[in-house]
C-alpha cells in the first residue's frame, strides 16, 4: 500500500495562549491535490506553514516522504531535529506565496537559478538551462533579463511557481497565490498551476479561495474552522452537497459575498 508523502499526527500550534491547530491528522498521498478551505483565522494558512518549516511546532509530529520534518530519530527516540536535518527535509517542499518574495536586485533568471545554485549545489550552466526551459514553460522565457519591478502582478507569480518548481519539490504549496493579484491577473496565474496539477506528478497543498478552481483542479477538499479540520471530502461533494452546518454556512456567506 502507498505511504503517505505528506503525514500530520497530533498536530498543535498555539501562539502565546491562543490555539490555533487543534491536534490535527492529516495525510496527503503522492501525486494527490489538496485544496484547504475556510474562513481567515480558521488556521490553514498555520497548517502550510508548519510544513513549510516558517513556524515550528507545539505538539504533534509531521513526516515528509518517510522522513521526520521538525523531529529525528537519535538512539531510538524523537529528538528535536538539526538545522541540517531540517534542511535537507525541507529540499523536498516547494511554496509560491500571495506576495511573490522575489529578489527585487536580481534579474528574472537569476531569481529563478539562485535556489538551485546555492542550496542545491547545480553548477550554474545547469540551472541556466533548466531555469530557461522552466521560464519557457510558464510562458515568460522573453522576460528572463528583466528585473521584477518590470513585471506584472501575474508575471511575478508565473516567476515565483517557476522558482518553486525547478527546485523538484515532492510537495508543492500554493498559498492563496491569486490574492494580491489584480482580478484580470488572476486567470493567468491559475492556468499555470492548473497545468502543473494535470502533470500529476507532485502533491499539491492549494490554500484557496477560488471555490471554482477547487472544484476543477483539487482530488479533496478540507474545509478549517477554529483550528480544526471540520470537513473533508470530494470537491463535488464539499461545495454542492455539505455534510456540516458549519461548512453550509461558509459557503453560504462566500456565495453571497461573491455576487455582490
Amino acid at each position: 500500500m502507498t505511504e503517505p508523502i505528506v503525514r500530520y499526527n497530533q498536530v498543535s500550534k498555539y501562539f502565546g495562549d491562543l490555539q490555533v491547530l487543534n491536534k490535527i491528522d492529516f495525510d496527503i498521498m503522492p501525486g494527490e491535490k489538496v485544496a484547504l478551505i475556510g474562513p481567515s483565522g480558521s488556521g490553514k494558512t498555520t497548517f502550510a506553514r508548519l510544513l513549510m518549516t516558517l513556524e515550528s511546532l507545539s505538539s504533534g509530529t509531521i513526516q515528509v516522504d518517510g522522513q521526520y520534518l521538525w523531529h529525528e530519530e537519535k538512539d531510538g527516540k524523537l529528538v528535536k531535529a538539526s538545522s541540517k536535518h531540517l534542511r535537507e527535509v525541507r529540499q523536498n517542499i516547494g511554496m509560491v506565496f500571495q506576495h511573490f518574495h522575489l529578489f527585487p536586485h536580481m534579474t528574472v533568471l537569476e531569481n529563478v537559478m539562485e535556489a538551485q545554485v546555492t542550496v542545491k549545489k547545480t553548477p550554474e550552466k545547469e540551472a541556466e538551462k533548466i531555469s530557461k526551459d522552466m521560464l519557457d514553460k510558464v510562458g515568460l522565457l522573453e522576460k528572463a533579463d528583466v528585473y521584477p519591478a518590470q513585471l506584472s502582478g501575474g508575471q511575478k507569480q508565473r516567476v515565483a511557481i517557476a522558482r518553486a518548481l525547478v527546485m523538484k519539490p515532492k510537495v508543492m504549496i500554493f498559498d492563496e497565490p491569486t490574492s494580491a493579484l489584480d482580478p484580470e491577473l488572476v486567470g493567468e496565474v491559475l492556468e499555470i498551476i492548473k497545468e502543473i496539477a494535470d502533470e500529476g506528478e507532485m502533491a499539491m497543498l492549494l490554500i484557496t479561495h477560488e471555490m471554482d478552481f477547487a472544484l476543477e483542479v483539487a482530488d479533496r477538499i478540507a474545509f478549517f474552522d477554529g483550528g480544526k479540520i471540520v470537513e473533508q471530502g470530494s470537491p463535488e461533494q464539499m461545495i454542492n452537497n455539505p455534510e456540516t452546518p458549519r461548512l453550509n454556512e461558509f459557503l453560504s456567506r462566500f456565495n453571497a459575498t461573491n455576487s455582490l
